[in-house]
């Protein structure tokens, strides 16, 4: 979204200039920000409540927008505007532009990310078979119970008290400098409320409200949030101008604000909502699918009993907007108010896909394993993005790298050889008529993927060095222990917890091929192992009575220790391998996670077929889900496979279920129950949505009359009818529980 391209060619002019005039990085954040920030901010637009919009230019600061991180920087798009005003500019403003354009190609964060990784591996980075990376900082979840209990005021006075302690730094000056942009944001849109209520033709409601969010910014501006609203619109604010779109435990957050107004008469629960349904409605406009995470429920809450009223209020939100985002996530416990189990199964069987349901009594023991932390610091974690599990207020873990398992087990049965498309990828492996055991075989592709991860570990590395070196990431330090205490920024040395993630694609897909290898060829002797790369290279053509003998092999998924267990095996490797990796690093953990989203899908499209009877270019596994079709023994059946993995191995899973929308309803006490008892019982995560097969059927032939058709895919959610039919295919393929 552009004012116009020359007014945008103007601006990354100016703040080009303003970059290069500043050395120190802190202070040069600050100072970019101040000039960002009021140019980028969308007025108050007719239908707001809850205000706040940001567009992006062609160069600018931002933690991950666009898939870049910090200095970001579009030349193709300066080129498309110095395109449409070259005939009214001179050879002088060009020339400018075009040199704007050769310092920033250089200059730019992901540029730098990419010429570190190049020196020292010789090579670019790329989107590969084993490895990929995006240069951002995604996902953060910072303090917000500070922010509004103690406002930007009780923000600067935190950081006079840690300079005086620590002595005045360039980090300092530029945390006030940065806390005086989002100041300036609140009275700017106090002035844009006051200027609208100039219009005599506003309706009553309509003045009330403006006259509301006039209020309520003059208040933040200068002073703490004294109500449920003030409270809500300066997170908003925050998020905006610090590009940050994570909201972590809202209902503890807000709770008193919402409980104290309510019991007040200040506000009713209809007018909470109406102003809820206008944060949902502000987050839908940013429209970062793959983010917008507000929590609910979980353990160590300080009120559980006001954040639960409030979370009644974000559930029925969820249930009246009725949209891809936010992602509201329920933090299921034992104990807990079993109405909010309900609320979430009704939103379920009304069509919603929120909220997502993942198990504190799985994860948080986890987390203290994982960590190394007390249990009481483990129930501050969160889920970021797409299910990654951090800490909330005082850690990070990125995810920029990423893994194709059944890709990566091909390479091993064509020695060393990307069959899809013929390229050598790991020269030197041996002939797979050396492999005369199972365990030979799984030794050859656990020793292919021991340098590729260490390879993803010091990428996860050189985004953060590099990252800490161009910037403080001044909004995210404030919000994050133990940034301000120590005097660093988050990625210069600030941060508790720096870790990363890699992304596990096929993890399933891999596990059952490796399964219908060790039974078929190493047990039964159907086989052999040439033969049956053969086999795969034909697509199966000519070989259906063998396929079938394959597609029979166990199947993860089903309760059938044979295939769980070798599911298990492949699972723990890939994460002892990434946790020695990381080790080699100076991030504090580098974990694994499988939650996939679309990827699923698209990197199935180029992968050869694979050992388990999937076909050439057919989806993978999504997350910890079994593969398509091979879950066959019902959904109990289903559920004891995955509790079988250990949830300290990772942080983060995607488990998918869908269910008939007839069998949710008639079967909803005893839907609930069974889930209750795989919460409770090393049971990690579910994405729940019911979803007849033949609605998402008509949807593709009618796809006009099936435009508010939300979808779970992995990590993220979606309107089915704007997917790509690849995705579209994969959904339809996934099983749905019938009967109970």
């Amino acid at each position: 979204m552009f004012y116009n391209a020359r007014q945008d060619l103007d601006y990354a002019l100016a703040f080009t200039e303003l970059y290069k005039s500043e050395s120190n990085p802190a202070l040069r954040e600050a100072k970019c920000l101040a000039m960002q920030v009021p140019y980028v901010l969308t007025p108050i637009s007719e239908d707001e409540l809850i205000v706040g919009c940001m567009k992006h230019g062609f160069v600018g600061f931002s933690p991950q927008y666009g898939g870049s991180y910090t200095y970001y920087y579009w030349d193709d798009r300066v080129a498309d505007a110095l395109e449409q005003v070259k005939n009214t500019v001179d050879s002088a403003y060009v020339e400018k532009v075009e040199e704007m354009r050769a310092f920033w190609r250089v200059e730019n964060t992901e540029a730098k990310v990419k010429e570190r990784f190049a020196e020292k591996y010789h090579k670019k980075i790329e989107y590969g078979l084993y490895y990929y990376a995006v240069c951002r900082i995604a996902g953060m979840n910072v303090d917000l119970d500070m922010l509004v209990h103690e406002g930007l005021p009780g923000l600067r006075e935190r950081n006079a008290a840690f300079r005086e302690k620590n002595g005045d730094s360039a980090f300092y000056q530029a945390l006030d400098l940065s806390l005086d942009v989002i100041a300036d944001a609140c009275r700017s849109y106090a002035q844009n409320a006051q200027k609208l209520l100039e219009d005599d033709g506003l309706s009553e409601q309509r003045r009330k409200d403006l006259t509301e969010i006039r209020s309520n910014f003059t208040q933040i501006a200068d002073g703490k949030p004294r109500t449920f609203k003030e409270a809500l619109q300066l997170i908003w604010i925050y998020a905006v101008c610090s590009d940050l779109m994570n909201f972590g435990r809202l209902d503890v957050t807000l709770a008193d604000f919402y409980v104290h107004d309510i019991d007040s008469g200040v506000m009713d629960e209809e007018e909470a909502i109406r102003w809820l349904s206008s944060f949902y409605r502000a987050i839908i406009r940013v429209s970062k699918v793959h983010d917008s995470r507000i929590i609910i429920g979980g353990m160590g809450r300080k009120n559980p009993e006001a954040a639960d009223r409030l979370a009644f209020a974000l559930i029925e939100t969820s249930k009246r907007v009725m949209d891809v985002v936010p992602q509201l996530t329920l933090r299921y416990y034992k104990g807990m108010n079993e109405e909010l189990m309900v609320k979430t199964l009704e939103n379920i069987e009304a069509g919603a896909v929120y909220p997502i349901v993942y198990s504190d009594e799985t994860i948080v023991p986890s987390m203290q394993k994982t960590y190394g932390i007390s249990r009481e610091e483990a129930c501050k974690w969160v889920p970021l993005g797409c299910g990654e599990y951090i800490m909330e207020g005082c850690g990070a873990a990125t995810p920029n790298t990423g893994v194709t398992l059944a890709q990566a087990l091909d390479v091993v049965l064509h020695e060393g050889y990307n069959s899809f498309d013929g390229r050598l990828e790991v020269p030197g492996m041996r002939s797979i008529s050396e492999y005369k055991t199972f365990d030979e075989l799984f030794e050859a592709y656990s020793d292919m993927m021991r340098p590729a991860c260490e390879e993803e570990a010091y990428h996860e590395q050189l985004n953060y060095q590099v990252a800490g070196e161009e910037a403080a990431y001044l909004h995210l330090s404030l919000l994050t222990h133990d940034c301000v205490e120590k005097g660093e920024g988050i990625f210069s040395g600030g941060c508790r917890y720096l870790c990363a993630t890699s992304e596990i694609f096929g993890l399933i897909t891999c596990a059952d091929s490796l399964a219908a290898i060790k039974k078929c060829v190493y047990e039964d002797q159907l086989f052999t192992l040439e033969e049956l790369v053969k086999m795969c290279d034909a697509n199966f053509e000519g070989y259906e009575k063998e396929r079938e003998a394959l597609l029979n092999a166990p199947k993860y998924g089903n309760d059938d220790d044979y295939a769980d267990d070798v599911a298990i095996r492949v699972f723990n490797n890939i994460s002892e391998l990434h946790d020695e990796a990381g080790k080699k690093t100076n991030l504090y953990r580098y974990n694994i996670v499988s939650v996939n989203n679309s990827g699923s899908a698209e990197r199935g499209k180029v992968t050869s077929a694979t050992p388990d009877g999937r076909k050439r270019g057919e989806p993978l596994s999504n997350g910890n889900s079994p593969s398509i079709g091979a879950d066959k023994n019902g959904l109990t059946a289903t559920l004891n496979s995955m509790r079988k993995i250990d949830p300290a191995r990772h942080v983060g899973v995607v488990h998918n279920i869908r269910f008939n929308k007839d069998m949710l309803h008639n079967n909803f006490d005893k839907v609930k129950m069974l889930l209750e008892i795989f919460y409770e019982n090393n049971g990690v995560q579910t994405n729940l949505s019911s979803i007849g097969k033949d609605d998402l059927e008509q949807a593709m032939i009618h796809p006009e009359r099936y435009r508010n058709l939300l979808v779970r895919i992995g990590g993220f959610s979606a309107r089915f009818v704007e997917l790509d039919p690849i995705v579209q295919h994969e959904l339809l393929l996934r099983t749905t529980v019938e009967e109970f």
